[in-house]
């Protein structure tokens, strides 16, 4: 396992609440995390302001019958290409 310092967790977070990171950066991470009170701390309050805002920004799904036309027109659509 890596040592990581606050820094490169702060640079990280966002990628690591998103599950972007490769499995050793996160166990990286977690390991730091775990044992950094601060970070924990701030990681916590990250994670759930995402949270919040992602509740709060949520749209509802399109109608079923919305989706099935939609999609019925794409499926129609012809392209025709020009030779110059």
């Amino acid at each position: 396992m890596r040592e990581i310092d606050c820094s490169t967790v702060e640079q990280k977070v966002h990628q690591f609440l998103d599950g972007e990171l490769t499995e050793r950066e996160a166990d990286d991470l977690r390991h730091h995390i775990d044992a950094c009170a601060h970070c924990l701390d701030e990681t916590d309050l990250i994670d759930a302001l995402k949270k919040l805002v992602k509740r709060s920004c949520a749209c509802p799904p399109a109608p079923a019958a919305l989706r099935l036309r939609i999609v019925t027109q794409i499926q129609s659509v012809t392209v025709t290409r020009f030779e110059f």
